[in-house]
């Protein structure tokens, strides 16, 4: 089905926190018929409780860890689900409160101490937290799930058993990293913050691990790009990747460090630690991957915020950079849960499909100020220099008629970081998946009434002769209480309904999620694309 859009629902029941875990296996209900190359396990990772006796979350993003699983097998579906055992999680569990400051949260001291206790709890700090609420991970045989901070865990994808707290700072020099690795060439590349006198982002590449031996002991910092502002970092959730460069985007939404230090004393929550700077110009960032070289053009671009990138790839001295793009990062009010729980929420549509293109050229200083350097023919993006030597690019909007494209993903085993044709995502207006289509410019849609779609992971067929030859997978969320959520997979190609696995159970609404293939325990490990320049562009 698709367009749905003359009578959306309220979203509100997706929203709800989930009362029980699915420890064991849950039989579903399969309609229709699954490939039978199509085996292996779907892996995702969102909030899943946000009350706690008295207490609730205020921010979608302060939910506490539920971990999902869906198994196929020989045509067959079945789902689990648990709860992350993070110390958050416990303390919560044991105290029947929220014990500890989330993003959009700040906790109150503990009732049962004295006043002056009380009063000296907002003068300390709450640790970073372990809420791995994010993604999922793999490096080598070992799965984790992922937050923001320091923190991550350590899983059994077979039980989703918590099985060790992994603290990055015991292996590289960060205080944060992202949810969002690239793995390309065997290796792991991911972005993380230091704070101090000097913050700096730094660009982290983990070895191909040893059978056996710690994933991250082959961890190391491959380059470090000063903050401009060492009291107001950038906030960034994702990084782009190519071939020979990492594209790190310095935008214009800052965390006050000072305000991160005093939100407690403040009496106000993470949330209000973060400016959005609408003046000051975002910047891209290029290293070069095998050196970790800055290049030392600087490529502005007037202010935006940006989640997550698409994809970026070289061609022609370019470098096109394809993300998810805001005018500003008003997303970060819709997470709230009064907003999300409210039946008359209006559907948020801010999120544009936006392509950057940075040319590459190594005598760009020489050329013609204010010329448009982008000679691709199949884009209107553009970059000028500047008088002061800096590279201004401006975006081109893709698929403007979709009402707002986020979560995107993408043929990773064989497209990463190269020319590609296609994006999968979540289509904020209509709660429907969607696919792109870069060189035709156009799309297709894909939903059902009363479901909201998660994010899609697509999976190559086992002999491919096109980029889009395989299926999409997502789960699609019920907005009404007597209806049964289900996995839905649909043809890549034609973004029509195979089959569907109906899940009796509730599932709420998760953020991101991995495809573990049954023939090769990872989901990285297929060869790269050999289609033409034809097929893509």
């Amino acid at each position: 089905m698709a367009n749905i859009t003359e009578s959306l629902p309220s979203i509100a029941n997706v929203f709800r926190s989930a009362e029980t875990e699915h420890t064991k296996p849950v039989t579903t209900t399969v309609r229709g018929e699954i490939p039978e190359w199509l085996n292996g396990t779907l892996l995702r990772n969102g909030p899943g409780r946000f009350e706690y006796g008295k207490d609730s979350y205020n921010h979608f993003f302060d939910g506490s860890a539920l971990m999902h699983k869906f198994n196929i097998r020989d045509g067959g579906v079945t789902y689990q689900s648990k709860f992350l055992q993070s110390e958050r999680y416990k303390e919560n569990m044991a105290n029947n409160r929220i014990v500890m400051s989330e993003f959009g949260t700040i906790a109150h001291p503990d009732p049962c101490k004295n006043i002056f206790k009380r009063f000296f709890a907002r003068f300390t700090q709450d640790p970073p937290s372990d809420n791995c609420n994010v993604n999922w991970i793999q490096i080598g045989e070992d799965f984790f799930v992922a937050t923001e901070s320091n923190f991550v865990y350590r899983i059994d994808k077979e039980t989703l058993e918590t099985k060790e707290k992994v603290d990055l700072r015991n292996y590289i020099a960060v205080n944060s990293a992202t949810a969002h690795p690239h793995h390309i060439d065997d290796s792991t590349y991911n972005i993380g913050s230091s704070y101090g006198s000097q913050t700096t982002y730094n660009i982290i590449e983990i070895a191909p691990p040893k059978k056996g031996k710690d994933p991250m002991n082959g961890s190391r910092i491959i380059c470090s790009i000063p903050a401009r502002n060492r009291g107001a970092p950038s906030y960034y959730h994702s990084f782009g990747i190519s071939d020979n460069y990492i594209i790190f985007l310095e935008q214009p939404l800052v965390i006050s460090v000072l305000k991160i230090l005093t939100y407690k004393i403040r009496g106000v929550p993470m949330t209000k630690s973060m400016d959005f700077l609408p003046t000051k110009p975002a910047r891209f960032h290029v290293v070069r991957r095998d050196t970790g070289e800055v290049l030392a053009t600087q490529y502005t671009s007037d202010a935006f915020f940006c989640f997550h990138f698409i994809n970026a790839y070289e061609e022609n001295d370019h470098l096109v950079v394809d993300l998810c793009g805001y005018d500003n990062p008003r997303v970060f009010d819709e997470g709230d849960m009064a907003t999300l729980r409210d039946p008359k929420i209006e559907p948020y549509t801010d999120s544009e499909v936006r392509r950057y293109v940075l040319p590459l050229s190594s005598d760009l200083q020489k050329s013609e100020v204010g010329k448009n350097l982008v000679t691709l023919d199949y884009t209107t993006s553009t970059a000028r220099v500047k008088k002061d030597g800096s590279v201004h690019v401006t975006h081109e909007h893709l698929f403007e008629t979709i009402p707002g494209f986020e979560l995107p993903r993408i043929n990773y085993e064989a497209y990463n970081g190269k020319k590609y044709r296609y994006t999968y995502g979540y289509v904020q207006g209509t709660f429907e998946l969607g696919k792109c289509d870069f060189k035709e410019k156009t799309y297709k849609l894909w939903g059902e009434k009363h479901y909201v779609a998660s994010e899609p992971v697509f999976v190559s067929s086992p002999t491919p002769t096109s980029e889009d030859d395989g299926v999409i997978i997502a789960c699609m969320l019920s907005t009404r209480q007597d209806y049964w959520p289900y996995l839905i997979i649909l043809d890549a190609k034609s973004f029509t309904e195979i089959a569907r696995a109906e899940v009796p159970a509730y599932i709420p609404s998760h953020i991101h999620s991995i495809f573990v293939n049954d023939s090769s325990g990872s989901p990285f490990s297929r060869e790269k694309s050999t289609t033409t320049d034809d097929d893509v562009q």
